[in-house]
């Protein structure tokens, strides 16, 4: 795809290793693997309570995913900018984060430095809190308004409740990312029953076993996969791809279902659409323009009116009046993630090579 087409991306990402929710890893590939998006950065929404060890922390300490970011600009022979976020949550609406120790200030600063030098517009993709974004916003407004075509946050429930996993992370950033004005594409994680429900219109959540998802991956990217989700400590993370597409550390990982929520929104962002083919569901194109009649598993974006309230709770109403937010919908049915597993193993298969 010629460079001058492609959609430069800011991929925000709540990426640990070991991993916190290993979906963020296969969000990160599905990045590398779409041709559209021109990847322009990878910022890593780190929250404190992951990085340190129980009982101060959640379980396991953890770093930030940069060894996996390392280990595919290896595999792809690029160099993809990383930076960190800060580590605590907002503190006020008006709080930038400026006063963070330095360490934490990497993901901004690079932000801010990929929207100024930038003369095409880029998406941000949001899939952890929105605190990385959010201060961004609260030192650089108009930079980040003129700048930014869209917000496609993957986060939030389209029901009233307990706040959603995301927004439990930072619910003032979350507020802020919501009254500023930006325009958010909207993937809530949540719906009225839960975050885990395959059957709504408005569910982004599927599932699938590793086996599903990764078969057929050449035995270096079945290592870079490996070597994340089994949380491998092994030093040589380059060697550690060869060896570990294979054998024991492999086959264990095969069973494990996997839970995903972000893979709609990064496919949308491409242009592309759910579509059966002769050769079962893939990620197409628009095909429309040439006159043919795909089966498609429909999915939309829904113009919507939106507020947010101060406990971070988003009442929203469909409409059709002007307005800069978007919600996801899909046709309903368990079905999408059968779909969605297979076209996403042929998307991988495809192009991670």
């Amino acid at each position: 795809m010629a460079e001058a087409a492609r959609i430069p991306l800011i991929h925000i990402t709540d990426l640990y290793h070991p991993p916190q929710d290993p979906d963020d890893q296969f969000d990160l590939a599905t990045v590398l693997a779409l041709p559209e998006l021109e990847l322009k950065a990878v910022l890593f929404d780190v929250t404190r309570k992951f990085l340190v060890s129980a009982p101060a922390g959640w379980d396991v300490k953890r770093d930030p995913g940069i060894v996996p970011v390392a280990q595919a600009d290896y595999l792809q022979g690029t160099t993809i900018p990383t930076g960190v976020g800060p580590q605590d949550p907002l503190s006020s609406l008006e709080d930038d984060v400026s006063d963070r120790p330095k360490r934490e200030q990497s993901a901004i600063e690079l932000l801010l430095d990929v929207l100024r030098g930038t003369s095409k517009p880029v998406a941000v993709s949001i899939v952890g809190s929105a605190r990385i974004l959010a201060a961004t916003y609260l030192r650089a407004p108009e930079l980040v308004r003129a700048k930014v075509t869209g917000v496609w946050v993957n986060a939030g429930s389209t029901a009233q409740g307990e706040l959603e996993w995301n927004v439990t992370l930072d619910p003032i950033a979350y507020r802020v990312l919501w009254n500023s004005g930006l325009p958010v594409r909207w993937f809530p994680c949540a719906t009225e029953k839960s975050a885990f429900d395959p059957e709504p219109e408005r569910g982004t959540h599927w599932s699938a076993t590793h086996e599903t998802l990764l078969s057929g991956l050449p035995d270096h990217w079945r290592g870079w996969f490996a070597y994340g989700l089994s949380g491998s400590a092994r030093g040589d993370i380059l060697g550690a791809m060869d060896a570990l597409g294979r054998g024991a550390v492999w086959e264990n990982l095969q069973a494990a279902r996997r839970s995903m929520w972000s893979t709609a929104s990064l496919v949308m962002m491409a242009g592309r659409q759910l579509v059966r083919t002769e050769h079962g569901w893939r990620f197409e194109q628009d095909t429309s323009a040439s006159g043919a009649d795909p089966e498609l598993w429909p999915w939309r974006l829904d113009p919507i009116e939106a507020v947010v309230d101060d406990h971070a709770q988003v009442s929203w109403t469909e409409t059709s009046s002007p307005t800069s937010h978007r919600l996801f919908g899909r046709r309903p049915g368990a079905a999408y993630g059968r779909a969605m597993a297979e076209a996403l193993n042929a998307l991988l298969v495809d192009h991670l090579n």
